[in-house]
């Protein structure tokens, strides 16, 4: 995996943008499917691709879908799709028919299984597993990602390509993508920042495969971390 560490917050999402423009820059022929993960981390990555990328992105050839979606409808608070639609999407006037939404408000099972489809549909397939061109993740304290948590190891090696998995604390249940379109992406971008999270990036940078995002980034086609994240001093 690919590290790219920077002092400034801003500047590791500036650097993370400029990557994919890159590539979106490399080829003016075709679209380009990201998948993008919720919380707070997400929505300042969004701000600052609005304030400072809005006017060199290609908004026409994306395609945006999700990594994962709390089963809430979509102008609930802890929304993702409301984050990102705050954020990003409206800002940007993003054409409605390039949103592809996780519908929260549905029943799980069935949500699970209709966005599957439609994601296996619309994305190139490589032996049946649909191929993002970015997948946007980031990284819980307890190293869970795409609402795969520790204990739920068996979500990184299934068929399935979206899933309801439960938050091992509260049970609220969610729709999320498993881990092999995530490791099959064409490129698979971690996005970590804060104090918090030094020691879960320390371990993800030594490789270690035994919590969801390290198995991620340990067998991804092609990972990269974009991190604020200092190496932690021993004691």
């Amino acid at each position: 995996m690919k590290i790219n560490r920077f002092s400034l917050t801003r500047d590791a999402a500036g650097a993370l943008i400029s990557s994919m423009l890159e590539v979106m820059n490399k080829d003016h022929e075709r679209t380009f499917n990201i998948a993008l993960s919720g919380g707070s981390t997400p929505a300042l990555l969004f701000n600052i691709w609005v304030m400072d990328y809005r006017m060199l992105t290609p908004w026409n050839r994306i395609h945006f879908y999700w990594v994962d979606e709390r089963c809430v409808p979509a102008d609930h608070p802890e929304s993702n799709y409301k984050v990102a639609w705050m954020s990003l999407l409206e800002p940007v006037r993003m054409d409605e028919t390039n949103i592809h939404r996780i519908l929260g408000e549905n029943d799980p099972e069935s949500e699970a299984l209709r966005y599957e489809e439609m994601v296996r549909d619309s994305l190139p397939l490589e032996r049946g597993i649909p191929i993002f061109d970015f997948v946007l993740l980031g990284v819980g304290d307890d190293g869970h990602t795409s609402s795969v948590f520790p204990g739920q190891e068996e979500l990184l090696h299934t068929d399935r390509i979206y899933v309801v998995s439960k938050h091992p604390q509260n049970g609220r249940e969610r729709v999320a993508l498993t881990g092999v379109p995530m490791m099959k992406a064409r490129k698979t971008i971690f996005f970590v920042t804060g104090k918090t999270k030094n020691e879960i990036v320390w371990k993800l940078e030594q490789g270690n495969e035994n919590f969801p995002a390290g198995y991620i980034a340990a067998h991804a086609r092609d990972a990269e971390l974009y991190t604020d994240c200092a190496i932690p001093v021993a004691g």
